[in-house]
């Protein structure tokens, strides 16, 4: 349980970070991050996953840097950035009203990944400032894993642990293996587990809430529990549906559909934690009437639990949402033979001209990521 009551990224700052050259951007409570295929919107939210990686028990900066998804740091470095050989990451951060900023340059001497410099700062003052020095094995842990060192900053190292990253798999969720454990509950691996090991007043609640939901979107639905085998004590997630028989017929997780388990592990994760969520693409499997809904729902959500949401998405249907305001798009674009780069909604005129006119975004954000040449990827299929 965190002891924050409200946290979020306000800012993130990169440089030569993997598909990146320099980025500087504002991130809001409720955040949409766009982009045609390739343009780095999975490496986008990567960035807060790598601190989460450097913050946790067992973390640190070695493991981060060779998780299984990034190849060290050779490969985590841009190719693009020949003016800025190291990789540097920047965030602001907002913890119970304390304004944060932790700084992170990473070089590397001999393949092996060195801290260059590491500050921290709160409301502005300097809270932590790595001294140089000549000792290799102390540049190669951050402050940030050390609690000798960050006894002063332990908010901000509460906070990056606290963030989540959120992409269902439903045959993961129905047939989870000790294997798939590796990939900790972001795949859904641990769903029925965590709602099964919530006390029963907070599952209830939570529950509840979203049995409310989900009697809108999904036919004949009614109720929702955590039943446990008698014989096994393996927790099952069970839904009562209402048809012509009286009492109604109930059904566990291996018969749910692939979009109603998403939908319900996304809401169960937008009633969870303090930290922020980050969602990738979350529209898959989704009806297209539900995923035009999730910007709503993620904003109601949202008021009541205050936690900030980023979210990756392709979906003309999501982004078509009246709600949505520029200032909570990133539009990624990459440039010719070079670095992606990253601007926000807000500073992009026609988006903004669209908003004031009450006109939908969705079209104008998928003119704006399309690929390049779709007519010419259909002929090279056809030849």
């Amino acid at each position: 349980m965190s002891k924050f009551k409200r946290g979020k990224f306000t800012r993130v700052q990169l440089k030569s970070w993997r598909n990146f050259g320099n980025v500087d951007i504002q991130l809001a409570d409720r955040v949409f991050v766009v982009g045609a295929n390739a343009t780095g919107k999975s490496n986008f939210l990567d960035v807060f996953r790598f601190l989460k990686d450097l913050a946790v028990d067992g973390g640190g900066l070695t493991n981060a840097l060779n998780a299984e998804n990034r190849g060290g740091i050779k490969a985590m470095r841009s190719l693009f950035s020949r003016k800025y050989p190291n990789i540097g990451v920047e965030v602001d951060c907002d913890i119970d009203g304390f304004q944060w900023t932790y700084t992170l340059v990473l070089t590397e001497h001999n393949g092996i990944a060195l801290v260059e410099d590491e500050t921290v700062r709160c409301n502005g003052e300097e809270v932590y400032d790595r001294l140089d020095s000549d000792d290799t094995e102390l540049a190669r842990a951050t402050a940030l894993e050390q609690p000798s060192l960050n006894r002063n900053f332990r908010p901000l190292r509460e906070f990056f642990q606290s963030v989540e990253y959120i992409h269902v798999v439903p045959q993961l969720v129905r047939k989870p293996t000790r294997e798939d454990d590796r990939f900790g509950k972001g795949l859904g691996t641990q769903l029925i587990g965590a709602i099964a090991d919530t006390s029963d007043r907070e599952r209830t609640r939570r529950l509840k809430r979203i049995e409310k939901a989900l009697k809108s979107v999904v036919p004949q639905f009614s109720e929702l529990q955590i039943e446990r085998d008698k014989k096994t004590g393996q927790p099952h997630l069970r839904a009562k549906f209402e048809h012509w028989r009286p009492n109604g017929g109930w059904q566990d997780e291996s018969a749910f559909s692939d979009g109603t388990l998403r939908l319900l592990g996304l809401l169960w994760y937008l009633l969870d934690g303090a930290g922020p969520l980050l969602l990738e693409e979350p529209e898959i499997s989704l009806h297209a009437e539900i995923v035009w809904r999730l910007p709503g729902i993620v904003a109601q959500l949202n008021e009541r639990t205050s936690r900030q949401v980023i979210i990756t998405s392709h979906s003309q249907e999501m982004l078509n949402d009246p709600g949505i305001d520029p200032s909570e798009i990133i539009l990624l674009e990459r440039e010719a033979k070079g670095p992606t780069t990253a601007s926000q909604g807000s500073d992009d005129g026609g988006l903004v001209d669209a908003s004031k006119r009450s006109m939908p975004l969705g079209e104008l954000l998928r003119d704006r990521t399309r690929a390049k040449d779709v007519e010419g990827f259909s002929k090279a299929l056809q030849g």
